[in-house]
């Protein structure tokens, strides 16, 4: 009875193969599936009366044969289950990644009081496949434009490398910069990058509104602007 001793083994193999089919993710609920789970069955009931004729030992082998090819098209489908399963994870992943990011962007801007908005030109040579794409863009145009003015921004890959440029042209700012790698090209570190051009650029906005203000006027701390006044809490100018 060496040939059963052999089916007994390789309906084991496929009961274990089978067993761990059915811990995939939704791979129980695939037709697949419950029809290796059935023909396993049978299987199992043809080899435990194999002993009792060549003939029955002839349908063992027989239904052993058919629960090997069911078990195969499981496997397949099991395999294609975990790499869904895969990209969905990654996917998520990606996800989170994006909102930790977007949320740091909302409280750098948070810090911000809100001004004229201003205009800003993006010309980005991300793919549109890149993860990050949206957000990154999205936290450019909104840190600039909370600054007020015009601005033009390029962001650039170069063929054949990893690391991106970054060109800045915005008022009273004439910037460049280098994102080295994939740590370096995130929406937070980006954004922190253009926070400071944008507080340069409310800081000389601000200045040359100052200096436009009329001399007689009241500025803004109080005073009447006349040469000579004591703004209140300084020192007397030319003292």
């Amino acid at each position: 009875m060496r040939g059963l001793a052999q089916l007994k083994e390789e309906l084991e193999g496929l009961v274990d193969e089978l067993d761990h089919v059915c811990h995939v993710p939704d791979a129980v609920q695939q037709p697949e599936v419950s029809r290796a789970r059935t023909l396993v069955d049978q299987a199992r009931s043809a080899v435990a009366s194999a002993f009792l004729s060549r003939r029955a030992l002839v349908v063992a082998r027989e239904a052993v044969a058919s629960a090997r090819d069911a078990v195969t098209d499981a496997i397949d489908v099991s395999r294609v289950l975990r790499e869904r399963s895969h990209a969905l994870r990654k996917e998520a992943s990606e996800i989170r990644a994006v909102t930790k990011e977007v949320l740091g962007i909302a409280a750098i801007l948070s810090q911000w009081t809100l001004e004229a908005r201003g205009e800003v030109i993006l010309d980005s040579a991300i793919p549109p496949d890149h993860p990050y794409k949206q957000a990154i863009e999205a936290g450019i145009h909104e840190v600039l434009a909370r600054a007020g003015g015009r601005w033009r921004v390029w962001i650039t890959l170069p063929l054949n490398a990893t690391w991106w440029g970054l060109r800045v042209h915005g008022p009273a700012i004439e910037w460049v910069a280098t994102l080295q790698d994939a740590s370096e090209q995130t929406p937070s570190v980006i954004v922190e990058r253009l926070a400071p051009l944008a507080h340069i650029a409310v800081a000389e906005a601000r200045y040359r509104r100052n200096l436009r203000t009329p001399r007689g006027g009241r500025n803004p701390g109080g005073g009447s602007g006349e040469p000579g006044e004591t703004p209140p809490g300084g020192e007397k100018a030319g003292s």
